[in-house]
């Protein structure tokens, strides 16, 4: 694992560096590079040793995403479409439908996107004979134009069932699939996000991966969590490049910002704190980087070519990625408004 890391940095060093604000606009530019950045076996990543994966686990994911946090926003916002679906995944093993599916994502070198039910209101499902027919939108999803499937699940008669379906545009035994236009953003643009309208689609029996009983929801541990942690750890970096970086007064800013990014970094790893509290934290923390990098970089942290507005765009889409209104309520209850005298 620690050849992988060091293969992965030396990439995001040398080539993603010099590249990296144009990444988020460029399309072409972004499936090049990113075509390059699956060779070094990136999804293969959480997939276990025995199914032909690295065998990742929870702390390699956190390294993985704050190590990319620090380089580019937009390559680990598309990978993490398919981190999250094989951590999905993993949660339903040893099926042997489940391990078949992983292995041939290894032996094909594909990813997945993600378009899990949050709200059983927008999917209406209908048993049938040959299965389930499926109708609604999925609101959004991410990367029609690099995976060739999504890990779809979908509640019927309290039983959750996962299943593969098309990412594209797709009439098939009575029904379809369609891709609606691409969704335009102020970050990622580069990266084909769209909503997904199903209108009668048959999932076989077949085609079904696994089932299991619809289990009380909880607080998940958003991967949002560890990219806080990278950014501002660009951030500070940016700081001690700045303008300003060499004062007394934002070195001793600094080095007390670089303490509390240790103990958020401590409070992640530990996996027993709440993760609204985390989310929370590592929001606050970005935050207070970013102020102290706008102070130091100065007027240069205005210019297009500056990395400066581009990883404040990614804490933004850090900020509302996996939004609810659990974390709306945690983020306001928490939020100290300074006072003014």
């Amino acid at each position: 694992m620690q050849q992988f890391f060091q293969k992965l940095t030396d990439f995001l060093e040398k080539e993603v560096v010099p590249i990296a604000n144009r990444l988020d606009e460029e399309e072409e530019l972004y499936h090049d590079v990113y075509s390059r950045f699956v060779q070094l076996g990136v999804l293969n990543l959480l997939i276990p040793k025995y199914l032909g994966g690295l065998g990742g686990e929870r702390h390699e994911w956190i390294e993985y995403n704050i190590l990319l946090s620090q380089y580019s926003g937009a390559l680990l916002f598309l990978q993490a479409q398919h981190q999250y679906s094989i951590s999905r995944l993993k949660t339903l093993l040893p099926q042997p439908e489940v391990e078949e599916v992983l292995r041939l994502l290894v032996h094909e070198g594909k990813g997945v996107g993600l378009a899990l039910q949050k709200n059983p209101q927008l999917l209406k499902v209908v048993a049938v004979p040959e299965g389930f027919r499926l109708s609604g939108k999925f609101l959004w999803t991410t990367g029609a134009t690099y995976f060739s499937d999504l890990l779809v699940s979908f509640e019927y008669d309290n039983q959750l069932h996962y299943t593969l379906l098309p990412f594209k545009t797709l009439q098939q035994n009575g029904g379809s699939i369609t891709l609606l236009p691409k969704i335009e953003t102020v970050v990622f643009n580069s990266i084909t996000n769209n909503s997904v309208v199903l209108d009668q689609w048959l999932v076989p029996k077949s085609a079904i991966i696994t089932s299991h009983l619809v289990k009380p929801k909880f607080l998940a541990e958003h991967p949002s969590i560890y990219n806080f942690a990278g950014a501002a750890k660009a951030l500070l970096n940016l700081v001690l490049e700045g303008r300003y970086g060499s004062t007394p007064e934002v070195l001793q800013r600094h080095a007390l910002l670089d303490q509390a990014w240790d103990k958020y970094y401590t409070r992640i790893k530990d996996g027993t704190i709440s993760p609204l509290t985390l989310r929370n934290e590592g929001l606050g923390l970005t935050e207070q980087c970013s102020l102290l990098a706008r102070i130091s970089c100065a007027s240069a942290g205005v210019l297009k070519s500056h990395a400066l507005g581009r990883i404040l765009r990614e804490i933004w889409q850090y900020t509302i990625a996996g939004y609810s209104e659990e974390q709306m309520s945690s983020y306001l209850k928490d939020w100290d408004v300074p006072s003014i005298k």
